[in-house]
């Protein structure tokens, strides 16, 4: 599909948090293989966002299970997706704010 992607301020400052609480507690093996793990499942996400069932349906929020650990979930409009939180599928749902 190819569409224009981007990410919320909110995904990238998650997607930071993520990235160094990987590097601190897991090093740096671990950290670059969940890393390529999400941003290949990004590129996914952009090549066929319709893959990916709809989460809140009022929004228009899909959700992709990117490890057992993270969840992403964006938004598609038109040609745009927007990648909108990175979640941590360890914690509770309800500290889930989209």
């Amino acid at each position: 599909m190819g569409d224009h992607l981007i990410w919320s301020t909110r995904a990238r400052e998650e997607y930071v948090q993520l990235q160094e609480y990987l590097f601190e507690k897991w090093g740096e093996e671990i950290a670059i293989r969940v890393i390529k793990e999400i941003n290949e499942t990004v590129q996914r996400i952009q090549r066929s966002p319709e893959h990916y069932p709809v989460f809140l349906k009022r929004r228009k929020i899909h959700r992709c299970v990117a490890s057992p650990q993270t969840s992403i979930f964006f938004t598609v409009d038109n040609n745009r997706i927007e990648i909108i939180c990175l979640f941590d599928n360890r914690q509770d749902p309800k500290k889930r704010k989209l």
